[in-house]
């Protein structure tokens, strides 16, 4: 038997992501001018990874659109953690998730401390 529970990778898997919606929030700061004149800014993988270092392109309304829901996350395709999320969203190169149970909590809750 798994010495992990369910809730555990839950919540795992939501401060991760969590993490690299912070380090998003900081790159789009810096990124303003590029979104200027490309139209998208490069985002880290919001996986629930911490070993992904794959980034993706987004558009700033698409972004804040995904950031409008604490719950949500940006990830490329592939990067979806079934049993801790849903996907919520498929857009050109990247899906949208969205945390369940105690980890769309924890989600939640971070991005409130933040």
């Amino acid at each position: 038997m798994d010495a992990i529970s369910q809730e555990e990778r839950e919540i795992r898997a939501a401060r991760n992501q969590s993490l690299f919606r912070a380090v998003n929030e900081k790159l789009r700061s810096v990124e303003t001018a590029s979104e200027y004149t490309h139209g998208t800014f490069v985002v880290a993988c919001e996986c629930a990874d911490l070993g992904c270092v794959q980034t993706l392109e987004i558009a700033p309304d698409e972004y804040l659109a995904v950031r409008a829901n604490p719950r949500h996350f940006v990830v490329l395709s592939g990067h979806v953690y079934p049993e801790v999320e849903r996907t919520v969203g498929q857009l050109d190169g990247y899906v949208v998730v969205e945390k369940l149970a105690a980890a769309g909590e924890i989600a939640e809750q971070m991005l409130g401390d933040g």
